[in-house]
C-alpha cells in the first residue's frame, strides 16, 4: 500500500506531500495523523521552511474524504472536525513558515488547509472554493469561516462561504487569496525556490517571532498587542543574531 503522506528534506526545507492522488488528495483521519506528525518533525528538527503539496496535478487536496465520512459515527465525524482544527492551528503557529503548493482544486478542508499557511502559490489550472455548504450543507469548520474573510474580506468571504462561489487562479490572484500563479505544474517549483531562499538566509527565531504576533495579535486589543510586539523585540534585542547582522549590514554601508 503507498503512503499517503511523504515527508522530505532538502536544504533545510520539509517537503509534505498528500500522496492520495486517486482520491484526489482527499484528506482522511489517517492522513490527517501522519500530516500532524510531519508537521511535528520539521518543528523538532528545527527546519527552515515547509511547502505543502499535494501529488500530481488534479489536487491539492480536494478536503475531507467524503466516503469515510459517510460511514463514521456522528462521534468520529465530530472527532475529524477537531483533528482538521487542530492540524490548521498547528500549521499556523508553526515556528516555520509554511508555504501551499497548490495545482488543480483547493477545495473544502484542501483550502482551509491553505489558509493556515503563511503563503499560497498556485498553478493555472488550480481552482479554489469552499463549497460545503452549498453541495453538502455542511460547513467549512477547519478554521475557514475565520481565516478566508481575513484574507479576501468579509463580503468576498460571504459569496465563497454561502453562495459557493469557486475562484479560478486568476481570480484568486485578483482577491488576494493567493500570492503569486505560475504555469500549470509549476507551482512546487516556485514554492521551493522561495523556502530554500528563506531558509538559508533568515533567522528562524525572528521567523518564528513574527509569526507569533501576527497569529496572535490580530485578534487581541491594541494595547496588549503592542505589549507582546514589545516583549519579542526584547528577546530578538539580547539575541546574538541580531548583533551580527547588525554589524554585518553595517560594514556593507561603510563600504
Amino acid at each position: 500500500m503507498d503512503e499517503t503522506l511523504l515527508y522530505e528534506v532538502a536544504e533545510n526545507v520539509a517537503t509534505i506531500t498528500i500522496n492520495r492522488e486517486r482520491q484526489r488528495n482527499a484528506l482522511d483521519d489517517a492522513t490527517l495523523f501522519k500530516l500532524r506528525d510531519a508537521l511535528e518533525t520539521a518543528k523538532r528538527d528545527g527546519i527552515g521552511a515547509i511547502v505543502l503539496q499535494g501529488a500530481g496535478l488534479k489536487a491539492f487536496s480536494a478536503g475531507s474524504d467524503i466516503k469515510e465520512m459517510a460511514i463514521q459515527s456522528q462521534a468520529e465525524q465530530i472527532n475529524h472536525t477537531e483533528l482538521g482544527q487542530e492540524i490548521g492551528d498547528f500549521i499556523e503557529r508553526h515556528p516555520a513558515p509554511v508555504i501551499a503548493a497548490i495545482e488543480g482544486y483547493c477545495l473544502g478542508g484542501g483550502l482551509e488547509m491553505s489558509l493556515a499557511c503563511d503563503l499560497r502559490i498556485a498553478g493555472a489550472a488550480a481552482s479554489l472554493g469552499l463549497p460545503e455548504v452549498r453541495n453538502l450543507s455542511a460547513l467549512p469548520s477547519w478554521g475557514g469561516t475565520v481565516r478566508l474573510p481575513r484574507i479576501v474580506g468579509v463580503g468576498r468571504a460571504r459569496e465563497m462561504i454561502i453562495f459557493g462561489r469557486v475562484l479560478s487562479a486568476a481570480e484568486a490572484l485578483d482577491w488576494g487569496l493567493i500570492s503569486q500563479v505560475t504555469p500549470e505544474g509549476g507551482a512546487y517549483e516556485a514554492a521551493l525556490e522561495i523556502a530554500v531562499s528563506f531558509a538559508a538566509e533568515v533567522d528562524p527565531a525572528a521567523a518564528a517571532h513574527a509569526k507569533r504576533l501576527i497569529t496572535f495579535g490580530w485578534g487581541a486589543p491594541t494595547q496588549t498587542a503592542r505589549h507582546m510586539e514589545y516583549l519579542a523585540d526584547m528577546s530578538q534585542l539580547a539575541s546574538g543574531t541580531l548583533a551580527d547582522n547588525v554589524g554585518k549590514f553595517t560594514k556593507k554601508k561603510d563600504r
